[in-house]
């Protein structure tokens, strides 16, 4: 069994001791049959005792990121933007599975996420006021201030250079605090929550708007949901641009894999469309 493999979905390898870990740290008794796990990333959740919410999550020692391991908290400032609300942490280090956990406990979200595997291909149906929210939500976000930084100018125009070349003109212009990962696996419906605050922070101001368009685009009514909901920061020339970034790094993969993915030829489509209206 490849450890390394097996810790992208926490079901699939024994992990009794470090649940034992978590609850000694924090204090909390774990419903441990309820929990929830990701088959992509490594994390899990679990409902407890005192009808609060811990996650739990690993990261290399080498790879650790000192914001990803304290977004939570950091979120603490952000009023009016509905969300879990942090309450402690626990972090160590395995030295038999070398990775260094976190266990976060937060406040339970009642409503579930609209995605559990963030892969969506029929429209959830959410009312207009979840839309409304939504729209208030990242617009609330937008303004806080904070030396977080969630993407920079130099990862975007890299991703687009790799695949597009360096012709382009990639500035962007409009900054703004965002979720930093926006899919249908983050918010909860029908009353809106944004859960897993880990990326946070500063980055162009259409990166939320477009995650979630791309998350959308198997289910054509919903991404023209979100196109029509988030206009006026996606028909910019910083929201053609962010689009194009997500469309590069559908064909990177591509790319990497050989292995053509259910966004692989929209996405190409939709590039060859923005690099028209962006020259």
């Amino acid at each position: 069994m490849n450890l390394q493999a097996t810790l992208f979905d926490l079901s699939k390898m024994p992990h009794d001791d470090v649940l034992d870990i978590t609850e000694a740290r924090l204090g909390l008794t774990l419903d441990r049959a309820a929990g929830h796990y990701s088959a992509l990333n490594g994390t899990a959740g679990f409902p407890t005792g005192a009808g609060t919410w811990v996650r739990l999550a690993w990261h290399r020692p080498a790879e650790v990121n000192a914001e990803a391991l304290t977004g939570l908290e950091a979120a603490l400032n952000l009023d009016q933007v509905p969300r879990p609300m942090w309450r402690s942490a626990a972090t160590w280090h395995d030295h038999d599975r070398e990775v260094v956990w976190r266990a976060d406990e937060m406040t339970r979200v009642t409503d579930p996420a609209v995605s559990g595997t963030g892969s969506i291909t029929t429209d959830p149906d959410l009312p207009d006021t979840w839309w409304t929210d939504l729209q208030a939500a990242s617009k609330t976000l937008a303004t806080y201030q904070t030396q977080r930084v969630c993407m920079t100018q130099e990862h975007l125009s890299r991703r687009i250079a790799e695949m597009y070349g360096n012709e382009l003109d990639t500035t962007i212009t409009d900054w703004a605090t965002v979720h930093g990962d926006l899919g249908w696996a983050n918010v909860c419906g029908p009353t809106l929550t944004l859960i897993d605050w880990e990326s946070w922070g500063r980055g162009p101001a259409a990166l939320d708007a477009a995650t979630l368009w791309t998350a959308s685009l198997q289910v054509p009514s919903l991404a023209a949901k979100v196109l029509e909901v988030f206009d006026e920061l996606l028909s910019t020339r910083t929201g053609r641009l962010v689009r194009l970034m997500q469309c590069a790094n559908v064909a990177r993969a591509f790319n990497r894999t050989g292995r053509k993915g259910p966004l692989t030829d929209i996405m190409a489509a939709i590039a060859s469309e923005l690099l028209s209206e962006l020259t």
